[in-house]
């Protein structure tokens, strides 16, 4: 499967499959305590494509929503160079006006590209006895080698970060893998349910769906 994505960069070139993203390392904040149920949830995408960072933020709000948060994008109104250290006081007093009580964010952490074989026979292991010498040997191992072929994969590392707004404290920190995503729409979906998954058996948010 020959796929080049880059998430926050580029628009995928789609294949038509799906995929799986795990988490490769998490973080909760050990003295955390949570005083009241989150209300409004913002998603930050941070992202240099705007199909990208559009279609990541679209999945993780449907998804919070159907959790039964309000959430809320944040690409109307945080634009160009509004996120910076500098101007923290300024964000912090947007989400305030928007009635924010956390935030996830969202980023790329790196992109991987591996070519792997794989091979084509799978006979069980043994010594073998060919006539006729090293060449027996020879011409049965090079058809079992080119019965095989070369794949091209690609990992896609992904973070967020979740933060409680109300105590300025960052709580939950997640990176994920997602190999072979067969576009822009199969990682964010994939992505944001485990993402969104982890939070609530990590008891940071609830699953009020079923409510």
């Amino acid at each position: 499967m020959k796929i080049r994505v880059i998430i926050f960069a580029l628009v995928a070139i789609m294949v038509s499959c799906s995929t799986t993203t795990k988490i490769t390392g998490s973080w909760k904040a050990d003295d955390y305590k949570k005083e009241k149920e989150f209300k409004k949830i913002a998603v930050v995408t941070l992202a240099q494509n705007n199909t990208s960072q559009l279609v990541v933020e679209k999945s993780f709000i449907d998804r919070l929503k159907y959790l039964g948060y309000d959430a809320i994008p944040t690409s109307d109104f945080l634009v160009g160079d509004i996120i910076k250290k500098e101007n923290a006081q300024m964000i912090d007093e947007m989400f305030k006006k928007r009635d924010v009580d956390a935030v996830i964010i969202l980023s790329l952490l790196k992109i991987k590209d591996e070519t792997r074989y794989v091979q084509g026979s799978t006979m069980p292991y043994g010594p073998g006895g060919y006539y006729g010498g090293y060449y027996g040997y020879y011409y049965h191992n090079y058809n079992r080698m080119n019965d095989g072929y070369y794949e091209e994969t690609t990992s896609i590392f992904l973070e967020s970060k979740f933060y409680d707004l109300d105590k300025g404290k960052l709580i939950s920190s997640i990176q994920t893998e997602t190999s072979d995503p067969a576009g822009i729409d199969d990682l964010s979906q994939s992505f944001s349910q485990a993402i969104l998954k982890r939070l609530v058996t990590d008891k940071i948010l609830v699953n009020n769906s079923a409510k």
